[in-house]
């Protein structure tokens, strides 16, 4: 059994609950407290590693009698690859008003979608492998319950830039710092309403593309920065179409120095995507725009080696692996938690 099952299988089902009454085993309905949270060992359960009910009671101190519904949570994953996202469930309790820290520091919100409360969690290619705790508190109820970050190896890459391109680019302080002001501003202005519709698409379509940059690829430039490559590279001729992912509305188009022509979709619930380098940008700010849709075409402004278009997507304003989208859609319906 390898390490991160070892983990994962102390703590689906080394659980309890704390309630007046005491404290009572219930190995069917994992529940995760300050005492199991942070202690794991091959001995704590004899269960098997099949797929378990994803539900977390909270800790609360009213009795079965007095709660016509019991609140749950739920997690689409307990075991989450770096680069990857989960995603929170809230039942029979209202999280409108809740804010929780997550494993990286930021303020997270739920949002609303027919009955139940969400909110998905990134997790970034740096982040440490190991088990992280997460405490969720309303006004009636505490949750705690956690996830293990599981590890995975990213390529290193040396690229080669034209130092007239990074002098224009990267090497220009205003530029490069006018860009991060601009990125930490937009990724957490977000809509909290479900704008997509059905699966998430390449934006190339069936265009033959090679992808010359995956994400997290940690790079190195001529000149000696380094950075942690958020999106994928998608190599192909100039003037290609660009079709929108999904759904959404344009939340930026416009020229950016360091990225050159640029759009992002705002797909709503924290789900943005990113556009990089374009040549030619056919839509404008404010405009709802449905999946498939033209928004523009290849090109290599800004810092840029060729024609080639970056594609990123954002979580909660953090940047996940792309792949994890095409050909699927996020999951409100998750029953089981995913151990594999």
């Amino acid at each position: 059994m390898t390490k991160s099952k070892k983990l994962l299988t102390a703590l689906i089902f080394s659980s309890i609950i704390i309630s007046s009454s005491g404290c009572e085993t219930l190995p069917e309905v994992p529940v995760i407290s300050p005492e199991t949270s942070s202690e794991f060992s091959e001995s704590s359960s004899s269960l098997s590693e099949s797929e378990a009910e994803a539900e977390i009671i909270p800790e609360s101190s009213e009795t079965e009698e007095t709660v016509e519904a019991e609140p749950v949570l739920k997690l689409s994953s307990y075991l989450i690859e770096k680069g990857d996202y989960f995603i929170i469930k809230a039942e029979n309790v209202d999280f409108s008003e809740v804010v929780f820290k997550d494993f990286l520091g930021n303020d997270r919100r739920f949002f609303e979608n027919e009955g139940a409360w969400y909110c998905f969690v990134p997790v970034k290619p740096d982040t440490e492998p190991g088990y992280y705790p997460i405490k969720i508190s309303s006004e009636e109820s505490d949750f705690i319950c956690g996830i293990i970050v599981k590890d995975k190896e990213f390529k290193k890459q040396y690229l080669v830039v034209e130092q007239a391109t990074l002098d224009a680019t990267l090497e220009d302080t205003y530029v490069r710092e006018a860009f991060a002001e601009f990125f930490e501003e937009k990724r957490w202005n977000f809509s909290e309403e479900k704008l997509w519709e059905g699966e998430f698409k390449k934006p190339l379509g069936d265009s033959w593309y090679k992808e010359t940059t995956s994400f997290g690829t940690f790079r190195t430039f001529s000149s000696g920065r380094t950075e942690w490559h958020d999106a994928i590279d998608m190599a192909v001729g100039g003037g290609t179409p660009i079709y929108a992912t999904n759904s959404g509305r344009i939340y930026f188009a416009d020229w950016l120095g360091l990225t050159g022509n640029t759009i992002i979709i705002d797909h709503g619930c924290g789900i943005m995507s990113w556009h990089y380098h374009l040549h030619k940008i056919n839509v404008a700010e404010g405009d709802y725009i449905e999946k498939g849709t033209v928004i523009g075409t290849v090109g290599t402004t800004g810092l840029s080696t060729g024609n080639h278009l970056h594609f990123g997507i954002t979580v909660g304003g953090v940047f996940v692996d792309p792949n994890h989208f095409f050909g699927t859609e996020p999951n409100f319906d998750f029953e089981k938690v995913k151990t594999e």
